[in-house]
């Protein structure tokens, strides 16, 4: 390759450009910059990914306009197509039109300190146990100091204690809504224990990994580093920002989803 620096001939032909000739030559180059940096900005991820690729571009660029817009930053966990949620940055690991892609084991594609709510319903059981802290940590990190947690779940006491032999009316009412309304892909079993079936079934479909009581989830919001940690009732909230956001508390499925979930909220000091 010619070194034009050490060239005589080829320098002084490039000294002797006039400015016009060369922002002509620039002007022209410019379509040519413009097409390979899009191949590189749409090509190298499609490339190198395949379509995970191309939704990592989408997903920069949905969490990067979400940003850039909202005072008020606030985080959906799961949202799985849930409509209500104009405000909030909402993604899943399987995203639908307008989410984002966000795997909650994983470090979060957010930088510190940038949120002030993270909101997951019933998307915690869904995580292995290392799974659910490195989400619980990642929130505390991109959350700012102040910001808050709201995490709705499957309560394992609950699900225990229809084992016992004197039930309330609310647990009978359970049982039934559960044994015949439809709501597993799998019809559950009347067996002579339908406590036993029931507990089997939320512990091993819809990929449910580990199931909390709430002294576990509160022992793992305090090792993520949050503090002021409470047990609320569904649909319920000292802040406006989270009241009423449980999708299922205003379903039609809301008598059983109340009696099995519990609902925690907490605070990054």
């Amino acid at each position: 390759m010619i070194d034009a620096s050490n060239c005589l001939i080829c320098g002084s032909q490039i000294r002797g450009l006039s400015q016009a000739d060369q922002k002509v030559g620039m002007t022209k180059n410019k379509p040519k910059w413009f097409f390979f940096s899009f191949v590189a900005l749409v090509g190298v991820p499609l490339g190198l990914f395949g379509a995970s690729g191309v939704k990592a571009v989408q997903s920069h660029y949905i969490i990067s306009n979400y940003l850039t817009s909202h005072a008020v930053k606030k985080l959906q966990i799961g949202a799985g197509g849930a409509k209500g949620f104009p405000t909030w940055l909402n993604t899943d690991i399987d995203p639908q039109a307008g989410e984002a892609y966000l795997d909650a084991t994983k470090t979060f594609p957010l930088p510190d300190g940038v949120l002030s709510y993270v909101f997951s319903e019933q998307v915690f059981e869904h995580l292995p146990y290392q799974g659910g802290l490195t989400m619980l940590r990642e929130s505390h990190r991109t959350l700012k100091p102040g910001g808050k947690i709201r995490i709705t779940t499957p309560n394992l006491v609950r699900l225990i204690q229809l084992f016992q032999d004197s039930k309330t009316d609310e647990m009978k009412t359970y049982i039934e809504d559960t044994l015949s309304g439809g709501y597993w892909p799998d019809p559950v079993p009347r067996t002579i224990s339908p406590a036993a079936a029931i507990l089997n079934y939320e512990m091993r479909n819809f990929g449910h990994q580990f199931l909390y009581d709430p002294k576990t989830l509160r022992q793992s919001l305090e090792i993520a580093g949050f503090q002021d940690i409470k047990e609320v009732a569904p649909g319920e909230s000292d802040d406006p920002q989270l009241v009423g956001l449980d999708t299922r508390h205003k379903a039609a499925v809301h008598v059983r989803n109340d009696y099995e979930t519990m609902v925690f909220e907490a605070t990054r000091p």
